[in-house]
C-alpha cells in the first residue's frame, strides 16, 4: 500500500509543462511508488478508476480525474477550475484505496479535497501569488479576493505548509490571510534540481547536438510563453543588445498561448534571423540549449522559486533576472548575475553585456545549485512530513 496520495493536474510525464510537474516529478523520483498518483491522463488510460501504470520504468497505483488534449492554446473553460470539478467528482473512487495522506500543491486541489477526512496533508506553496489576480482569463480576476476568503480557511486543515518562496513573499503571504496564517505554521522550502542530469557540458558539443552552428553570444529563457513571463521586457533588452553585438543570439525555449503575440513582435522588428521559439522540448534538449547559453535570463512579473533558474545555475550559467522570489538567494550580484529591480529595457540590456564578462561566474552558480540538487529531496520533506518518513 502506498504511503500517500500525491494529487496534481498533470500527467505525471510531460503535460502540463511547467515548474508544479518538474517538482511533482522529483518527488516521483524521490519516494516512487511510495506515492499513489492522482491526476489526468492524455492517452486511453481508463478514467475514474485506480490501474496500475508504468512511469520511468515504476509502477505505481494511478487514479485520472478526468482525460486532455495536449494544447498549448488557452482552454475555454480555465484548467484549474476543470481541475477542482474533476477532483469533486471522484471523491469516493479517489478515497477507495484507503490512503489517509496526501500531497498537495494546488490551490484548487485543495480547495476540492480539504474536508474529506484525511489523517495528515502536505500543502506547498509552490508560488504565494493569489492565483486569480495573475489569471490569463480577466474574468477570473473578478474573483480575486473571494478565492482567498475560502482558501486561507482551507488551509486550517493542513498540517504541513511549505512554501517555495524568499522571505519577503512569504511575508506578504501571512499578511493577506488577515491572521488566519503564522510564521510557526509556514515552513519555507525550495524547488530542486537534478544535478546529474542539469550540469555543465561543452558548447561545442551542446552547440553540434542542436546544429546550432553561430558564433555570436548565446542569450537564452525557458518556460511557458505567457506575458506574466516578461517576455516583452527581455526581448526588448535584446533588441538593445543587438545593436551592439550583432551576432548575438536568443532562444526561447519553450511554448504557450502567446507564443503567436510573441512572433508577430519578432517578425516587426525584423528580428528572425537572431530570435528562435523552439516551441516544447524535452529536458534533454532543455539541457543542451542551457549549455549554449552564455547568459541565461528571467523577466517574469511573478514567479515561485523557479526551477528553470534552477536548471540555469546547476549548468553554470550567469543569470539575469527581475526580483522575482528567490533571485536573490540564486544570484550573487556582479558575481554569477544580476537583479533588475525595475523593468527597464535599456538597464536588463546593460545587466546582460556585464554578464557576459563575469569571469567566476560558473563556479559560482554551481555551488549555489549544490544547496537545491535533488538529492536531498527525500531527507528533507520527511524531515517536515511525517507520512513519508
Amino acid at each position: 500500500m502506498p504511503d500517500a496520495l500525491l494529487i496534481e493536474g498533470c500527467n505525471f510525464q510531460s503535460y502540463p509543462t511547467g515548474g508544479q510537474l518538474s517538482f511533482t516529478r522529483q518527488m516521483m523520483q524521490a519516494f516512487g511508488p511510495r506515492l499513489a498518483l492522482v491526476g489526468i491522463c492524455t492517452d486511453s488510460t481508463p478514467v475514474g478508476k485506480w490501474v496500475i501504470k508504468t512511469f520511468d520504468g515504476r509502477e505505481y497505483s494511478f487514479f485520472a480525474i478526468g482525460r486532455h488534449t495536449v494544447t498549448t492554446r488557452k482552454p475555454f473553460i480555465p484548467a484549474r477550475l476543470r481541475e477542482y470539478l474533476e477532483v469533486k467528482k471522484h471523491k469516493k473512487q479517489i478515497l477507495s484505496l484507503g490512503i489517509k495522506s496526501a500531497f498537495i500543491q494546488a490551490p484548487q486541489v485543495l480547495l476540492a479535497v480539504h474536508k474529506w477526512g484525511w489523517n495528515s496533508v502536505c500543502y506547498m506553496f509552490a508560488g504565494v501569488e493569489n492565483p486569480l489576480k495573475i489569471s490569463r482569463y480577466k474574468w477570473e480576476k473578478l474573483f480575486a479576493k473571494s478565492f482567498e476568503k475560502n482558501f486561507f480557511p482551507a488551509l486550517k486543515n493542513t498540517d504541513v505548509i511549505l512554501a517555495c518562496a524568499d522571505t519577503k513573499s512569504i511575508d506578504s503571504l501571512i499578511k493577506r490571510s488577515r491572521g488566519l496564517l503564522t510564521y510557526d505554521r509556514i515552513k519555507q522550502f525550495f524547488t530542486r534540481v537534478d544535478t546529474t542530469f542539469f550540469k555543465p557540458i561543452p558548447k561545442n558539443l551542446a552547440k553540434a547536438a542542436l546544429a546550432a552552428d553561430h558564433t555570436g553570444p548565446v542569450i537564452v529563457t525557458c518556460g511557458r510563453i505567457n506575458k506574466f513571463k516578461g517576455l516583452d521586457l527581455v526581448l526588448d533588452a535584446f533588441r538593445i543588445l543587438l545593436k551592439e553585438q550583432p551576432d548575438a543570439r536568443f532562444y526561447f525555449v519553450g511554448d504557450g498561448e502567446d507564443r503567436p503575440r510573441l512572433q508577430r513582435i519578432i517578425d516587426k522588428y525584423e528580428m528572425t534571423e537572431s530570435v528562435t521559439i523552439t516551441g516544447i522540448q524535452p529536458p534533454e534538449k532543455v539541457a543542451l540549449y542551457l549549455n549554449i547559453a552564455d547568459v541565461y535570463v528571467v523577466g517574469s512579473f511573478k514567479e515561485g522559486w523557479s526551477v528553470a533558474m534552477l536548471e540555469a545555475l546547476a549548468c553554470g550559467k550567469p543569470i539575469v533576472s527581475t526580483d522575482v522570489s528567490g533571485a536573490r538567494d540564486m544570484i550573487i550580484e556582479e558575481e554569477n548575475g544580476f537583479v533588475i529591480e525595475n523593468r527597464d529595457p535599456k538597464r536588463f540590456a546593460d545587466a546582460m553585456a556585464q554578464a557576459l564578462a563575469l569571469k567566476q561566474a560558473q563556479q559560482v552558480s554551481l555551488n549555489l545549485a549544490e544547496k537545491y540538487a535533488l538529492k536531498n529531496l527525500a531527507k528533507d520533506i520527511a524531515a517536515n512530513w511525517k507520512p513519508l518518513a
